[in-house]
């Protein structure tokens, strides 16, 4: 949470589309030019107008006339903006070296950047890793440009390519739960990973109480493996000291889809099809996952 004593910075893209917004007359043709969809056009300036501390439109007279405020800001994001690419070109910079915002879900981060480390990446990046429903979010809000979610929340748009992963149950060694005492399950309420198993455990008819929730995928890890709880991963990502949990009073748990998404208006380039493809490289290896072209995609 931002203090009155810390600096909160508005970030370039948000001006960068708010000038667009101011001379091409409209959301959806500043959305047509920086290839964003409305949606994401929108969540921008409505981040803008709360970071500023008032409208900068003054939607009341039709179209995008400014406020007073919306003129001031104006009159210093331009400046800023040319403060910004002057210092771009110092090192041969140009508009469309970009990087790439990738983001990743906090499960494949070690088998994400392990593949980086390895196999590298032609195009400039910036990552962002954290859980699918914000990755979503940001790729609908115009802030990445491309991201592997685990669970995928449901879209009209098409994955870039998907495949499953097998999920189970997961506990320390030494985890041994007390006859007739209630399941303790560890997990984060906002995430889509802890559907599958709070579904499956209530479809079972099993009493199971929530002992630990973070957003901080490892501090669940580090709860389960101290022996607090048990929780649900992907097979592949069961490692020391986690085990396998096999006992009977767990249900069954159905496989989980990992989606590759690309935002809405990306444009095709090989820079993009590039990281599909490296993002693609974390499905199991006996899987084949095959890249969709569609009209959202490379």
């Amino acid at each position: 949470m931002h203090r009155r004593y810390e600096h909160a910075n508005i970030p370039i893209e948000i001006l960068r589309t708010f000038v667009c917004v101011v001379e091409d007359g409209s959301f959806s043709k500043a959305g047509h030019r920086l290839n964003l969809s409305q949606p994401a056009i929108t969540a921008q300036m409505k981040r803008l107008q709360t970071m500023v501390g008032g409208p900068v439109f003054d939607r009341g007279n039709g179209g995008t006339p400014l406020t007073a405020l919306g003129k001031l800001v104006l009159s210093h994001a331009k400046r800023i903006l040319q403060e910004n690419d002057q210092i771009l070109s110092l090192g041969g910079a140009t508009s469309d070296s970009r990087p790439l915002r990738v983001g990743f879900p906090t499960v494949f981060a070690e088998d994400f950047l392990k593949l980086l480390a390895s196999n590298g990446c032609g195009a400039p990046l910036t990552f962002h890793c954290a859980h699918s429903v914000e990755l979503d979010k940001g790729l609908a809000d115009g802030y990445l440009d491309i991201a592997c979610l685990a669970h995928p929340p449901p879209r009209t748009d098409e994955l870039d390519c998907d495949w499953t992963e097998e999920l189970v149950w997961v506990r320390s060694r030494n985890f041994v739960l007390s006859p007739g005492s209630p399941i303790p399950f560890v997990g984060w309420p906002g995430g889509p990973q802890v559907q599958p198993p709070v579904q499956a455990l209530e479809n079972h008819g099993a009493a199971y109480r929530v002992v630990l929730t973070s957003y901080d995928y490892s501090v669940r890890v580090a709860a389960v493996a101290a022996g607090i709880g048990i929780m649900t991963l992907p097979r592949r990502q069961v490692k020391a000291p986690l085990v396998v949990a096999r006992d009977y009073y767990l249900p069954r748990m159905d496989p989980i889809t990992i989606g590759i998404r690309s935002r809405a208006n990306l444009p095709a380039n090989e820079r993009a099809e590039d990281v599909i493809r490296l993002l693609m490289m974390l499905a199991p290896k006996e899987t084949e996952p095959q890249l969709r072209v569609t009209n959202s995609s490379v």
